[in-house]
């Protein structure tokens, strides 16, 4: 779990690095790093201000704004508060950083907390499958306190059967759609279809649901980058190791989305796909206009992959 406070107290002792390479093109101003809005199509210095000792910002033409280094990375990346602190401590492991002996004992525990509680979960419904109307897959759920969470399991290395997937982190979702994670999860992705299934075409999505999503409509090999932060990341990864798959990259569609999308779009072998009809992500096509649908449009992807 990302440490907020240390990461603000870290950030302090080289935040030029960090702003530098978190919004470029920008210039220190007093106290302040100046720099164009990088959700919006800035066209000059200005508006868009940060303090320099906190990351606290404020852009004076529209309104956005946050208190800290990491309710900017939350803006920048357009996610969650605690994916946005993992996501720094990927990008600056100064700002995660323990001594030595401290990084080992803690890397043991986690090692141990993974496997524990994978132990520890059961195949079984939940709540959050019900409202995407997706079933398990190869996560599983865990019970506890009389909480209930879907563990999915995250790794780094496609295997070729289950017996060869090595567990890295896990990600938990609660019964109302909140998720966290075990530990950094960069790079790391979750195999949403059968192991087994043929690796000739890879379809990557950003989250779980929407990855269970095509994999029940389609016979693609499916996985999950978790997130449209780690997409680039994952696709790297996955043309290193497979340079001879096809990849599909199932694009949310939001600003999000196509963003992400578009900065793997020059890695070969790799096409985009968006859901049709204005839908924002392949699991909303599917709970409105069912598997077939879905199970279409990536059949015309293959089909022009093919040409």
């Amino acid at each position: 779990m990302a440490n907020f406070a240390q990461i603000k107290r870290k950030y302090r002792e080289n935040p030029i690095a960090v702003l530098q390479q978190l919004v470029r093109q920008g210039k220190i101003e007093g106290s302040d790093y100046v720099a164009l809005n990088p959700r919006r199509k800035d066209s000059k210095l200005g508006s868009f201000r940060i303090d320099i000792n906190t990351g606290r910002f404020h852009d004076f033409a529209t309104g956005d704004k946050g208190g800290s280094i990491i309710d900017l990375a939350t803006f920048i990346y357009n996610c969650g508060i605690v994916e946005a602190a993992q996501h720094l401590e990927s990008l600056f492991p100064f700002l995660a950083r323990q001594p030595l002996a401290v990084q080992g004992i803690l890397a043991k525990k986690k090692e141990i907390d993974i496997r524990y509680i994978w132990r520890k979960s059961i195949v079984s419904g939940h709540d959050y499958l019900k409202n995407k109307k997706i079933l398990l897959g190869n996560a599983l759920v865990n019970n506890d306190k009389g909480r209930s969470h879907l563990v999915i399991p995250l790794t780094d290395f496609i295997p070729s059967n289950y017996s060869g997937f090595i567990i890295k982190a896990l990600q938990f979702i609660d019964e109302d759609g909140n998720k966290r994670f075990s530990g950094s999860f960069k790079g790391l992705f979750h195999v949403a279809s059968d192991y087994e299934s043929s690796k000739d075409v890879i379809a990557i999505s950003e989250g779980y649901a929407t990855a269970r999503s095509i994999a029940e409509s389609t016979d693609l090999f499916v996985i999950a980058a978790m997130s449209a932060c780690n997409l680039k990341n994952v696709v790297e990864k996955i043309s290193e190791q497979l340079p001879r798959s096809q990849i599909i990259i199932a694009a949310d569609n939001d600003n999000a989305g196509k963003n992400a999308a578009q900065s793997v779009s020059d890695i070969p072998n790799t096409r985009i796909v968006y859901p049709t009809q204005g839908f924002k992500d392949f699991n909303d096509m599917y709970q409105a206009v069912g598997a077939e649908e879905v199970r279409n449009v990536f059949i015309q992807m293959k089909e022009k992959s093919n040409d």
